[in-house]
C-alpha cells in the first residue's frame, strides 16, 4: 500500500482504473446491505404480506443467486472482454433495486434480490481480473485491496441512506448507484491482456500505454505479456485425475476449510441483520445510528488491514482475529442471555455491550478474516490449477454465507439470540485450533516453497536433490576464493539513473510477470 503513496503520479491512471472498476462492490456491498435496514422498514410497514420464511429467503437469497452469476460469468468475460462485462452488468443491477422499491407483490422482491445476487456472482471475478490485468505488479496488491474497501463503502451509505428513508425509497436511490460504474468503465481501456487473446495488438499496445503513462517505455512489458499468452495457449491441459492428487485437493481443503470458518464466524448474519440485532436488543441507544457507527468502523477496520496484511504473518493475524472475534461474541451472547433473565433492567444498565462488541467483532475480523483466507487461496494453489481451485473455493464460500444467513431466522427461534451467537462464538473457537496446529504459514515464501510443502515424499526429495546439484559441491576450506572487485560508479553517474523503490525501476514495467494476483472479496 505504500508503494501507491511513494509515487502516486506514477500510478494515478492505474488508481482510477482500480476506483472505476471496485465501484461494482460498491454495489454488491449495497445489495448486501439492503436487508439491514430494509427488511425491518417493509416488515414495519405492512405494505406487502410477508411470512417468516419469505423475510428469511428475501434475505438470503442473493448468495446463491450469485452462483449462477458466478458461472455465467467466464464466458462473459472472454467473449465480451472485461470492461464491456462491467459496464453491462450495472443495468441489471439497477432493475434489481427498481423491482424492490417498486413492488407491490412478493414476487416482484424475490425477482429483484435473484437478479442482484446474480450480478453479484458476475462481480468478483470482473472486478478482480480487471484491476488485476491492468495494474502493475509492484502495486498489483494495493490496488486489488479497493475493492474491499469500496464493499464497506457501499455498506456505509445504505446504513447511511436507510436511517432515513423507508425501503422502497432506499431501493430506489441505490438503483442510481451503478450508473456511476456504466459512466465509469465508459473512459477506462480493456486490459492488455484480453486484447492480445483477441489479436488486437495495436490496441493491446495503446491501452497499456496508457495504463502506464505515456512517459513510460512499455516495450519490454508489452513483449513479456505477449509472451506469457503464447505461453498460456501452449500449456498442456489439465486432466481430471491431476485433481485428486494429494498435492491439489491438500490447498483445496485447506482453503475451504478457511471460506467455512469464515463464514459460520456469522459476519453475514451480522451484516444483514444489524438493525433487527440492535432492534432486539433493546439498546438505549438509536437502533439505525449504532447500525451506522459499525458501518463507520467496519470502513475504517478495512483500509488499516490493508497496511497490516503484509507486515504481519498470515497465522498471527487469523490467530489474533479468531479469539477476538470469539470474544466479542461471547459477550453478545451474554447480553441476550442476561435480557432473557433479568428483562429491561438489563437493557438500560448495559445497553452499550451490543454496539462494543460489534465494534470489536468488526475490527477483528477485519484485521484478520476478511482478507487473509483469499490471500492464502492465491498463494495455496498451485499455478496450474490456480483457476479451477479458486472458482471451488470460492463457490464454497458462497454455498455457505447462503447457509449460514438463511438459518439465522431459524437458528433465533430454536436456540435464541444468545444461543445463536454462542453458536458463532464456537466456531471462532475452533477456527484457531485450525489454524494452530493445521495451517502452514505462507508469508515470505516463493509459490514454489509453498508447492514443496505439500508434495508428497518422494517429490521432497526429488526438489531436495535438484537444489543440491544447483547450489555444487561445498567449498574445501583450503581452496583459492576469488574475490571479484566491484567498481564504483561516480555519484554523478548514480544520479543519473531513473529512481528506484524496493529494487523497482519506476520508468520500467519489465518485471512484470502477467500474472493475476487474487484480491480479497
Amino acid at each position: 500500500m505504500e508503494r501507491l503513496f511513494r509515487n502516486p503520479r506514477k500510478v494515478m491512471i492505474q488508481m482510477g482504473a482500480a476506483a472505476s472498476a471496485s465501484l461494482s462492490f460498491m454495489i454488491l456491498g449495497m445489495v448486501r446491505a439492503w436487508s439491514s435496514p430494509g427488511m425491518p422498514s417493509l416488515i414495519n410497514s405492512k405494505a406487502i404480506p410477508l411470512t417468516e420464511s419469505d423475510v428469511s429467503w428475501i434475505s438470503s437469497i442473493p448468495p446463491l443467486a450469485s452462483l449462477v452469476g458466478s458461472l455465467l460469468a467466464g464466458p462473459c468475460l472472454t467473449y465480451l472482454g472485461r470492461r464491456r462485462t462491467l459496464m453491462l452488468i450495472s443495468i441489471p443491477y439497477s432493475l434489481g433495486f427498481l423491482l424492490i422499491g417498486f413492488a407491490s407483490h412478493v414476487s416482484m422482491l424475490y425477482i429483484g434480490r435473484i437478479l442482484d445476487g446474480a450480478m453479484i456472482g458476475f462481480t468478483a471475478p470482473s472486478a478482480q481480473i480487471f484491476i488485476g490485468e491492468c495494474a502493475s505488479p509492484r502495486v498489483r496488491g494495493a490496488l486489488g485491496a479497493f475493492t474491499a474497501i469500496f464493499l464497506s463503502l457501499g455498506i456505509l451509505i445504505t446504513y447511511i441512506i436507510g436511517a432515513f428513508v423507508p425501503w422502497n425509497v432506499l431501493a430506489w436511490i441505490l438503483s442510481a448507484f451503478p450508473a456511476l460504474l456504466f459512466v465509469a468503465m465508459y473512459f477506462m481501456p480493456e486490459t492488455p491482456t484480453w486484447l492480445l487473446s483477441k489479436n488486437r495488438e495495436e490496441e493491446a499496445r495503446k491501452s497499456l500505454q496508457f495504463l502506464r503513462g505515456v512517459h513510460t517505455d512499455v516495450s519490454v512489458e508489452f513483449e513479456r505479456l505477449k509472451a506469457n499468452m503464447a505461453k498460456g495457449t501452449n500449456s498442456q491441459q489439465i486432466q481430471p485425475k491431476e485433481l485428486l492428487k494429494g498435492s491439489v485437493i491438500k490447498p483445496l481443503l485447506l482453503s475451504m476449510a478457511l471460506m467455512l470458518l469464515q463464514q459460520f464466524s456469522g459476519i453475514n448474519s451480522i451484516i444483514y441483520f444489524t438493525v433487527f440485532i440492535f432492534q432486539r436488543a433493546g439498546s438505549t441507544m438509536d437502533k439505525n445510528l449504532a447500525t451506522i457507527i459499525v458501518g463507520i468502523v467496519q470502513l475504517l477496520a478495512t483500509i488499516a488491514s490493508m497496511f497490516l496484511v503484509d507486515r504481519a504473518g498470515r497465522r498471527i493475524l487469523l490467530l489474533v482475529s479468531g479469539v477476538v472475534m470469539a470474544i466479542s461474541l461471547a459477550g453478545l451472547g451474554a447480553f441476550f442471555y442476561m435480557v432473557e433473565i433479568y428483562g429491561q433492567e438489563v437493557q438500560q444498565s448495559l445497553g452499550w455491550l451490543p454496539l462494543a462488541s460489534l465494534i470489536l467483532f468488526i475490527i477483528a475480523y477485519s484485521s484478520g478474516f476478511a482478507n487473509v483466507p483469499f490471500l492464502i487461496m492465491g498463494e495455496l494453489f498451485p499455478a496450474k490449477f490456480r483457476s479451477i481451485l479458486g472458482s471451488l473455493a470460492s463457490c464454497f464460500n458462497l454455498l455457505c454465507t447462503f447457509t449460514i444467513i438463511r438459518s439465522f431466522g431459524d437458528m433465533n427461534k430454536t436456540l435464541g439470540e444468545y444461543g445463536t451467537f454462542w453458536f458463532y462464538m464456537s466456531w471462532c473457537v475452533v477456527r484457531v485450533f485450525f489454524v494452530y496446529f493445521c495451517l502452514p504459514e505462507t508469508k515470505g515464501k516463493s509459490f514454489d516453497e509453498i508447492e514443496r510443502m505439500f508434495a508428497n515424499k518422494k517429490k521432497r526429495q526429488l526438489y531436495a536433490d535438484e537444489a543440491e546439484t544447483a547450489a555444487g559441491p561445498a567449498a574445501d576450506r583450503n581452496d583459492v576464493v576469488a574475490v571479484e572487485t566491484v567498481v564504483r560508479a561516480p555519484i554523478e553517474e548514480k544520479l543519473s539513473q531513473p529512481h528506484s523503490y524496493g529494487g523497482h525501476d519506476l520508468e520500467s514495467e519489465a518485471e512484470d510477470n502477467g500474472e493475476v494476483v487474487p484480491t480479497p472479496l
